[in-house]
């Protein structure tokens, strides 16, 4: 569950700096992926946890659980979007500086009002994006590139602060099982998903689903999601971390570097 989710961001910065775009909608696509899987590891990974420090629950109370959360963190991600883009829009502030203010308030009420009702609150304040990136907006382009940087500066910050907890002397021995794991992402897994999602899809050629397949690139949020059994005091807990960032850190190196070279060779630069 940890190690389920994506990272296209990673994916689209890589392909950026060495100056490839993806034909087609494999980058809508793939954007749409990684941005709406994140609240699911996030669900799977705390639903888990608590499966774990509670052995008496059943697993099936999870079904309604994850129906409500992400029915209600739909909704409310696409009512609280566009209330956005009105309220913005009708206020009136003395100082365009307060408008980032304004807009990290409104995404903290998103989240947190979904969280309190029962909605997944990832998934909701995602959805708002969304919908508030397709209206029109008092200051919008100043706006977007504000929270762009405020986005880098919390990757960076968030960087810094999981490498405290990392020891490379930790990674050694848990490298044989996180090749294996890798092995099992790169080549089995991820293909055989991808495969099994796409078929109602006749119009997607086979070299897009193999670029699908190979893009299953693992970033932060892996990581982070590594310190909630850590957190937990789950069984293990050190030793799944070291897996995960072993992991993450393999599939960066070997998938992130092999990318615009697949792209090439299935023609789809």
């Amino acid at each position: 569950a940890i190690i389920s989710s994506t990272d296209a961001a990673a994916v689209f910065s890589i392909l950026r700096s060495r100056q490839i775009s993806l034909k087609g909608d494999l980058r809508p696509l793939l954007e749409l992926e990684s941005g709406s899987n994140d609240p699911m590891a996030i669900f799977l990974t705390t639903s888990l946890i608590s499966l774990i420090l509670n052995p008496s629950t059943s697993p099936m109370t999870l079904i309604p659980m994850f129906a409500q959360q992400m029915a209600l963190g739909a909704v409310f991600g696409i009512l609280f979007g566009k209330t956005m883009a009105y309220f913005i829009n009708r206020i009136r502030l003395d100082y365009q500086g307060l408008y980032p203010i304004l807009t990290i308030s409104l995404v903290l009420i998103t989240y947190g009002i979904t969280s309190i009702l029962g909605g997944n609150g990832f998934l909701a304040v995602y959805l708002a994006g969304l919908t508030l990136a397709n209206h029109s907006f008092i200051h919008k382009r100043s706006l977007m590139h504000y929270h762009d940087s405020l986005a880098w500066l919390m990757q960076i910050a968030m960087f810094l602060t999981l490498g405290l907890l990392v020891f490379p002397s930790r990674l050694i021995p848990v490298a044989g099982i996180g090749l294996f794991i890798c092995f099992v992402l790169m080549f089995m897994a991820r293909p055989f998903s991808v495969l099994l999602c796409l078929l109602p899809f006749r119009e997607m050629s086979l070299q897009e689903r193999v670029m699908i397949s190979w893009v299953g690139l693992k970033g932060s949020v892996p990581i982070i999601l590594a310190t909630f059994p850590l957190i937990s005091g789950i069984n293990k807990a050190d030793m799944i971390f070291n897996v995960v960032f072993f992991v993450v850190l393999t599939s960066v190196l070997v998938q992130g570097s092999t990318i615009p070279f697949v792209a090439r060779r299935l023609g789809l630069e």
